[in-house]
């Protein structure tokens, strides 16, 4: 049973869209149910998502009906043209559209589609464009203005203690997450489903805080949102390269391992504290600083690992608690300039990572279909058949940024078809017994309060929403009640069928589903670390690290929805991450040290090439591990202490991503893997 507040917001819904169709009827509008579905569209139980939803719907809605005005009368004679100009303008908004991750998105991809909303139904009559197009922008912007302002008069629900809760949500996540490393008691299925509900509780995010500035959000604490999800992108590499060098401590080095556990007892009680105090982190700082070993010291192999395990830990630690004191700046919108603990060169503005080859071939899918659905209706002459065709495209666009789309297109189709028998119901079994509007609110009242109350709920929304604003459009609601069981017929299983075509066409166009996604996104990865053995910047460097891990958060998912490997993935990123260190600290060594830290840079380059070119991973070859041993010695005294540091932990944990496993020997094995002075 939904609470209370879902059906106050199904019930605040209803009025709100009974309003719109009263407004539209007194005013004699010529279809007034696109006021009454376009309530049920825009509406939200968040004032955030309404407000910004109606602003986009109505730039979008205006910018269809202005490109359908000017391309009707341009190209009517030519309806070959005309089909494949619609197309066209439909594809290329969409394509704008999935470049944007945000709530602005929809005010593309819905200028997209109104054009063969607009567009096709006046073929036949195109002096009628105008009208047409002036009539739905009126009834549209009547159904927005009327959502907005009941869904901002009547108990309105803002955004920001979602946004809160969902941020809570990852933190219990996270903590737990770490916790299992640091307690060394980490379970691979208990791992990785905390792995995936952080994933997903951090994909979420990215809508929501795009739209907190529509609630009147002050643009510090967007700011600060923003600033959170920046560093939650990086704690999951950051956690993994520490897992690795406690791994390594504890094989290679049992009788440090005794020297740490201190650390990581006072870490997991600092963890468990939820405040971003600031004196308790420089206390457990000054602990983490007091055992790091001297430079002379880290010439010996076993101190650099026990380096490298403080060092992670350190990364760790201030990450953490950087997004502690965000979260607390957040909660308390504190408008002072937030200051952060964990400052990285790689630190950048999140870019979102988009493969445009697969866009382009999804967008370049729904033009064709497009296409071939109005030359099926053309041929076959079907007055009624441009609603095939408008469905058609709007299904297509809807779901063009799925992996596998087909599955929705089908509920899509399910619930249409569905929504045309609760309309032939309503059309010609109740409203021939109604005379007044009263009436009419009462019979839509019961069914409509309840599926609207079912569309907050997530796994409800999609079937919902279809049948009320389908049921609202196919029902045609008029001034005078004028119904014909044939016209009706003709007109409205149009829509199924073109769905139906969408999805078959879907299915043949678009078999692949995420294996192809999850392939390409390891490719992308493969091809970024190649980039970075190239000349480059520093600016373009950091843009390369934050794209690799904005990729990590699309590629995760889908290696576990094809039960792949996601620690692989991990160790990729963490690979580029520890070139991006090497590369920036390389200039400031010269000689011998400088031209090796540059081979390793190469024959990492190389490794990813090789992987390229046999389009699967390959073994990372042996060579590269002598040339990071002979590298780390010949650092020996190079170089100032801070540069000579950096260049250690990032050639350490270059090794642990990159060839796990060599640290890892047994009492039985020579101490060093590879002997001093082994050749190139």
């Amino acid at each position: 049973m939904p609470p209370a507040r879902d059906w106050f917001y199904g019930v605040r819904t209803f009025a709100a869209s009974m309003i719109a169709l009263y407004i539209a009827l007194l005013m004699q509008m010529p279809r007034p149910y696109w006021a009454m579905a376009t309530v049920y569209i825009v509406s939200s139980p968040f004032l955030a998502p309404t407000s910004s939803k109606a602003l986009y719907r109505a730039a979008g809605t205006f910018l269809g009906a202005a490109a359908a005005v000017l391309f009707v009368p341009m190209f009517v004679q030519s309806p070959y043209v005309l089909v494949v100009v619609i197309a066209l303008w439909t594809g290329i908004l969409l394509f704008m559209s999935l470049h944007l991750r945000t709530a602005n998105s929809y005010a593309l991809m819905l200028a997209g589609y109104t054009l063969p909303l607009i567009a096709l139904p006046v073929v036949d009559n195109p002096l009628a464009v105008w009208d047409v197009a002036e009539a739905r922008t009126e009834e549209i912007f009547l159904g927005i203005a009327v959502a907005a302002v009941v869904g901002a008069m009547f108990w309105p629900r803002r955004l920001a203690p979602v946004f809160n809760d969902a941020v809570s949500k990852w933190f219990a996540d996270a903590t737990s997450y770490s916790l299992k490393f640091l307690s060394r008691d980490v379970q691979p299925e208990e791992v990785t489903a905390l792995r995936m509900a952080m994933v997903a509780n951090f994909n979420s995010l990215e809508l929501m805080i795009g739209q907190l500035p529509h609630e009147g959000a002050r643009p510090q604490t967007v700011r600060n949102t923003k600033e959170l999800r920046g560093r939650m992108i990086h704690l999951l590499p950051v956690i993994d390269a520490l897992e690795d060098s406690l791994y390594a401590l504890e094989r290679r080095t049992p009788e440090l391992v005794e020297k740490f556990q201190p650390l990581l007892t006072a870490t997991r009680e600092w963890l468990g504290h939820a405040d971003a105090n600031l004196e308790r982190w420089q206390a457990l700082r000054d602990q983490l600083d007091a055992l790091q070993p001297s430079a002379e010291a880290l010439e010996d192999r076993k101190q650099l690992l026990f380096s490298n395990a403080i060092y992670r830990l350190g990364e760790f630690i201030d990450l953490w608690q950087d997004c502690r004191s965000l979260q607390d700046a957040i909660l308390c919108e504190r408008q002072d300039s937030w200051r952060a603990v964990y400052r990285h060169w790689r630190l950048g503005r999140l870019t979102p990572f988009i493969d445009r080859g697969l866009m382009l071939y999804s967008v370049t899918s729904t033009i064709l279909a497009i296409i071939v659905a109005s030359v099926l209706w053309i041929l076959l002459g079907w007055p009624d058949g441009g609603s095939a065709v408008i469905l058609a495209a709007v299904a297509c666009s809807f779901f063009a940024s799925m992996d596998d789309p087909a599955p929705q297109i089908y509920r899509f189709f399910f619930w249409t078809g569905m929504s045309v028998l609760f309309a032939s119901l309503y059309l010609f079994l109740i409203l021939p017994n109604l005379h007044d509007f009263p009436m009419l609110v009462l019979a839509f009242a019961v069914p409509f309060i309840c599926v609207g109350t079912l569309t907050v709920q997530p796994r409800f929304y999609l079937g919902m929403l279809l049948t009320l604003v389908n049921t609202s459009s196919f029902i045609s609601i008029q001034g005078a009640y004028d119904a014909d069981f044939f016209a009706f017929a003709n007109s409205n299983l149009a829509g199924p069928l073109g769905l139906l075509f969408a999805f078959i066409w879907t299915l043949v166009a678009r078999p692949f589903g995420a294996e192809l996604a999850a392939k390409r996104l390891t490719r992308f990865s493969w091809k970024d670390i190649v980039s970075m053995t190239e000349p480059a910047s520093l600016a373009e460097h950091r843009h390369l690290g934050v794209q690799l891990l904005d990729r990590l958060m699309q590629h995760l998912p889908r290696l576990a929805l094809t039960g792949q490997d996601t620690g692989i993935a991990m160790r990729e990123v963490r690979v580029g991450l520890n070139m991006l260190d090497l590369l920036a600290y390389t200039p400031r060594v010269t000689g011998v040290p400088n031209a090796l830290l540059r081979q390793v840079v190469g024959e990492v380059g190389e490794y990813f090439r090789a992987c390229l070119k046999a389009d699967e991973r390959l073994p990372a070859p042996s060579g590269l591990l002598m040339t990071l041993d002979r590298t780390r010695r010949a650092l020996n005294g190079q170089g100032d202490d801070e540069t000579r540091l950096h260049l250690l932990h990032a050639l350490s944990g270059l090794r642990l991503a990159l060839l796990p496993g060599v640290e890892f020997v047994s009492s039985a094995e020579p101490e060093e893997p590879l002997p001093d002075g082994a050749p190139l």
